[in-house]
């Protein structure tokens, strides 16, 4: 479906993180989990072009379209330039929904494993799960995070915890550690998802990030003997993070 989307507000919401809000156009309709091809048309467009894709980190329930992005001081692209310079009432233009990267049947365990920015995925899918009553599900979220900072969704996976009683969130912080921390340090291996998670091979995997740490992820998680017909992977093109 190619439409347009008018632009409401943007919002900060911690470090370097913020959500850019949307009309949602009648007969949009989108699973969670899913993406949008959008184009923002200008005269001077950097090396990328003048078009991206971002996922919808709102859930299919919610009043507006929303993406969640960070806008990296001084290192931005021009594209992202543009788009934090909307206006309410501008447009952009929008192709989709696409992509497979969205719920199993219920009754399946799930293991979601994000990286920094790469959890909006799984934000419009925890939503959903919420606003629709869909509580039963067991879900483990691998959550890798330079700092707590940069984390979009506490008081979301609050709610999921407190709602969800087979709902489980494990963070791992690479660089700032607070002193009082007592979770995991390091980034996201086989040894921490064996003893995280042991009935991994179990699940429906999904794993989504930047592309350096989605490609590492994808042969670690086959080396521990992952079905590749239960891995579903999510790239965010334009990170370089490892997590």
């Amino acid at each position: 479906m190619k439409t347009s989307l008018e632009f409401v507000r943007k919002i900060h919401i911690g470090s370097d993180i913020w959500q850019l809000h949307f009309k949602k156009p009648a007969g949009l309709e989108y699973l969670p989990g899913q993406f949008l091809h959008t184009v923002i048309e200008d005269l001077h467009p950097d090396e990328r072009g003048i078009e991206r894709w971002f996922t919808i980190s709102s859930s299919p329930t919610e009043k507006n379209i929303i993406i969640t992005t960070r806008l990296i001081s001084g290192k931005h692209s021009e594209f992202k330039d543009d788009l934090f310079h909307l206006k309410p009432g501008d447009d952009i233009k929008v192709d989709g929904p696409e992509g497979k990267f969205v719920l199993p049947a219920e009754g399946k365990k799930i293991l979601w494993i994000a990286g920094g920015i790469g959890v909006t995925p799984f934000i419009s899918q925890m939503q959903y799960l919420l606003d629709t009553k869909d509580l039963e599900r067991n879900i483990v979220l691998l959550y890798g995070l330079r700092t707590l900072d940069e984390d979009p969704c506490t008081e979301l996976v609050k709610k999921c915890q407190k709602a969800m009683p087979k709902f489980q969130i494990e963070r791992i912080l690479s660089e700032t550690i607070p002193k009082d921390w007592n979770g995991q340090t390091g980034y996201i291996d086989a040894k921490l998802i064996k003893n995280v998670i042991p009935d991994y091979i179990e699940r429906e995997l999904y794993v989504s990030g930047p592309e350096p740490m989605v490609d590492a992820m994808k042969a670690i998680l086959l080396k521990i003997g992952v079905d590749e017909n239960n891995l579903h992977q999510d790239w965010f093109p334009g990170y370089k993070e490892k997590y």
